[in-house]
């Protein structure tokens, strides 16, 4: 812990003990070294418009089984994405979108969509229930312009219907690019540190705008508490206390009336959260984008977030140490063979240097094998 703290107090002027997390420690390093600009908080509204577009990382797959074939990561593709232009400040929320192109729109809108069943591989995501999809067919959701765009040169038909403008600016690169660097030449706990702090900044700022508390009552007190806030889960200690976890929701004119009353000593304030789940979202979108042509490809068999299987060799262009580039993660060993049998579902094989087999599955491709052999 000594050599943790003199190290972030030397190189980026952060005192550890001040910081509850590492990502609160990504983030003030970034205010503390990097943050140029006050970047906005959105509004109760505002926030809850966009963040039913804010999507995570695309996995499919789309073949069950093949040989001789390739397996590629990108190169930190969500600080790749990072690096893109991120939504800013909100020029004009449009209450009917009829007369804006998509070519000239940035930011956030609710949209038709209609996928076409030709498009084998649909690239646009849906939230239906607890799940998110790739469908093909027409609903209507909220997206991230630029990835309205790029579906739209797949074929999707789009109706932009109403949404949120906002202007464009350039809020990481440098904080990304130096810690990519550290990356690309460090080795042991040092490559470890500059990767932590590259993927985890992001998701800080789609962090929910209702906070929990956690707090210890006594159990006749619990209907005060029920009265003035959004009470989430009661659990019982004793006959006495209850621990009960609150929503961020207060009802201040009540809390005023009883801690006048009943001489009580409610909170009437609460901790802000300060976020913007816009600058999350267009990470995420940014990097689906990314991925699209490495999906789409006719000898791409699965994909996950940032990787692929592939039966084609990727050309060299494509391939590299820099950010957003692919790696070979076999290092030019070709997969001898490799099974898909769904999300996270897939084990291969290959030949190590010493011309030795070697075998990799996921933790979900044992389960099912074992209960495979359980059954039979």
């Amino acid at each position: 812990m000594e050599v943790a703290q003199n190290f972030y107090i030397k190189q980026y002027n952060v005192d550890i003990t001040t910081i509850f997390s590492t990502s609160t420690l990504s983030l003030k390093i970034y205010r503390t070294n990097f943050q140029d600009v006050n970047i906005p908080t959105l509004k109760n509204n505002e926030d809850n418009f966009i963040r039913k577009g804010y999507f995570g990382g695309g996995t499919d797959y789309y073949k069950q089984f093949i040989t001789n074939a390739y397996y590629y990561d990108i190169n930190s593709l969500y600080p790749f994405a990072m690096s893109k232009p991120m939504p800013y400040e909100i020029i004009k929320y449009y209450h009917n979108m009829n007369h804006i192109k998509l070519e000239n729109f940035f930011g956030f809108c609710l949209a038709e969509i209609n996928c076409p069943d030709s498009i084998m591989k649909p690239m646009l995501p849906y939230r239906y229930e607890y799940n998110t999809i790739y469908p093909t067919g027409s609903w209507i959701g909220v997206y991230f312009s630029e990835e309205l765009k790029a579906v739209q040169a797949l074929g999707y038909q789009i109706t932009l219907l109403k949404g949120y403008e906002f202007s464009q600016i350039d809020l990481f690169s440098n904080y990304i690019n130096h810690f990519f660097n550290i990356k690309k030449y460090a080795v042991g706990a040092e490559r470890f540190i500059a990767k932590m702090h590259l993927n985890q900044l992001y998701g800080y700022f789609g962090r929910k705008l209702d906070l929990i508390e956690t707090i210890n009552v006594l159990n006749t007190d619990i209907s005060l508490y029920a009265a003035t806030r959004v009470i989430k889960t009661i659990i019982r200690i004793n006959d006495k206390i209850s621990t009960l976890l609150l929503h961020s929701n207060i009802n201040k004119d009540l809390i005023k009336k009883l801690n006048t009353q009943l001489n009580l000593n409610l909170k009437s304030k609460f901790n802000i959260v300060k976020t913007n789940v816009a600058i999350a979202a267009a990470v995420t979108a940014y990097a689906r984008i990314h991925m699209i042509p490495f999906k789409i490809h006719s000898a791409t068999a699965y994909t996950d977030t940032d990787s692929i299987f592939t039966q084609e060799a990727l050309p060299n262009h494509l391939i590299g140490k820099e950010l957003g580039l692919m790696k070979d993660e076999l290092d030019g060993k070709v997969v001898l063979e490799a099974y898909f049998l769904g999300i996270k579902q897939y084990g291969y094989k290959y030949l190590d240097s010493n011309n030795q087999t070697i075998e990799r599955s996921t933790a979900c491709l044992k389960i099912v094998y074992h209960l495979m052999i359980l059954l039979n």
